[in-house]
């Protein structure tokens, strides 16, 4: 099946003309992300390492990303992120995610959106610490949430269900034949009730594996690896070398190849903003 959707999407794009043995010279350029000083949140409950936000007031996406680190028997406080949306995506341990009326337990790997303005708290249920990747639309700021006091005297109620991807393997699957597997595991196009902007993909790139050349039309790229390390490439001869724990910011039709250089499998995350469509891309072979 997923042999056959990729022969759909290289035929749309054949027919649009976007398929081209010959890519064009890159025009703007890659940008290495690193985290920034991690800082304590939720009244020492948890730590926090911006990538994207208000560390990165230059890179110009709808939304925040960072790494949260909880330890063992610590939990956020519960609270509401008014007007914004979070996706969690969990890098290790074990997770309890209260959603309103819902709770979540969730390992390694699970991707869990928590819709706007629920009553939320995340709690590192294992006995070794909890790290996820969190990300919010529209962007964080202090304003957007209510904590503490605050909740009581906030007018809302909320029933929210989050949406839950236990493993990335369990997403839409497209197999590079280069010794790269993608999974798309949230986008608002191809699947039904995502109340994001973004799409989120999970990539597993063998020793020597490569994802070749393409560009987004319209669209930027925040490439975050999480383990081993990925080399990312321009036509002319531009490389962005993003170790486990960084990533690498693609503008908008910026030509790019992506592949491991490293003797290990990398995973990485993929956020595609606004989300990936087969007609905004074009490939290079």
């Amino acid at each position: 099946m997923y042999r056959i959707a990729l022969l759909l999407i290289t035929c749309t794009l054949l027919s649009a003309g976007c398929l081209s043995p010959n890519p064009p010279a890159a025009n703007e350029r890659l940008e290495l992300v690193t985290p920034a000083d991690e800082i304590s949140i939720f009244g020492g409950q948890a730590t926090y390492m911006g990538l994207i936000g208000q560390e990165t007031p230059e890179i110009p996406v709808n939304y925040s990303l960072g790494h949260v680190v909880i330890q063992p028997g610590n939990a956020t406080s519960p609270h509401r992120l008014i007007g914004s949306v979070e996706l969690v995506y969990l890098l290790s341990g074990e997770a309890e995610i209260r959603c309103d009326n819902e709770t979540v337990r969730a390992g390694e790997g699970a991707t869990v959106l928590l819709p706007e303005g629920v009553l939320q708290s995340i709690a590192a249920a294992g006995d070794t610490e909890l790290h996820y990747i969190t990300v919010i639309q529209p962007p964080f700021t202090d304003a957007v949430e209510v904590s503490g006091d605050a909740l009581a005297a906030l007018d809302t109620a909320t029933d929210g269900v989050p949406i839950v991807v236990s493993d990335p393997r369990d997403g839409i699957e497209w197999d590079s034949g280069s010794g790269a597997v993608v999974y798309t595991l949230m986008n608002p196009i191809l699947m039904r009730d995502i109340p994001i902007g973004y799409s989120l993909a999970y990539a597993e790139l063998l020793p020597g594996g490569y994802l070749g050349y393409d560009r987004l039309n319209g669209s930027s790229d925040l490439i975050y690896v999480i383990s081993g390390e990925l080399e990312i490439t321009t036509p002319d001869g531009e490389a962005v070398r993003v170790p486990a724990g960084s990533a690498a910011y693609i503008p908008p039709d910026q030509m790019k190849e992506s592949r491991n250089t490293g003797t290990s499998v990398t995973t990485a995350l993929s956020f595609v903003d606004p989300a990936w469509t087969a007609e905004k891309t074009a490939l290079w072979e």
